[in-house]
């Protein structure tokens, strides 16, 4: 069993929601929604504190050795650099230069780089002030998460779609109040910088 499914074979056994679990770790529910589908792995310091939860171990959770590389602290650094928005405009702030990854997660992505994300817009794949992994090298894949630079909207992240003669970048929120982006014949382009492959919510990354 992944570690997906035993996060939600745990949770349930408490018969907490993933909100209520979310709740009980200080972060959102999509992080908990995104660990359940595979989507995202939790940081070692929420591996820890699932793992006190559960009343088990984070070896029991992720695999002997999966555990012992986490634990150990095996991570990479990988560049930061800049902001990308999700719906509402970006607070534009200081930022580090680099942000510490997981080895196993840096290495698949050798040229890989960090966005951080603002904004709801995409929130039934990513929370408000996520810190996205970006990765150049891959080809943009219809339905799946882009970091995109428009004309109008600056660095955007939307989920991707193309037609034979349209690109469409459409929201993934559970609030339905946000527009999709469209570009046409006509149309200033719409420029793919890479795929979304990896998130950690802000939270996370201060722990």
């Amino acid at each position: 069993m992944d570690l997906g499914k035993k996060i939600r074979a745990h949770r349930d056994e408490l018969g907490l929601t993933q909100a209520e679990l979310a709740d009980k770790l200080g972060l959102t529910y999509s992080s908990v929604s995104q660990w359940e589908s595979g989507r995202a792995t939790p940081r070692t310091p929420i591996l820890r504190q699932l793992a006190d939860l559960f009343n088990t171990t984070v070896a029991d959770l992720m695999g002997e050795d999966a555990a012992e590389a986490a634990i150990s602290g095996t991570s990479r650094m990988v560049p930061l650099l800049g902001f990308a928005h999700m719906g509402e405009p970006c607070d534009e702030g200081s930022l580090a230069d680099e942000v510490e990854v997981p080895a196993s997660i840096a290495d698949a992505h050798p040229r890989g780089f960090m966005v951080h994300a603002q904004g709801r817009c995409m929130d039934n794949r990513f929370p408000h002030d996520a810190l996205l992994l970006v990765d150049p090298d891959m080809e943009p894949v219809n339905g799946q998460p882009v970091l995109a630079e428009t004309a109008d909207y600056g660095a955007v992240v939307r989920n991707y779609t193309r037609g034979r003669s349209t690109v469409m970048l459409t929201a993934d929120s559970h609030s339905g109040e946000y527009d999709d982006i469209l570009a046409g014949p006509g149309d200033e382009p719409v420029v793919c910088k890479g795929r979304v492959v990896w998130y950690m919510g802000e939270r996370d990354e201060r722990q």
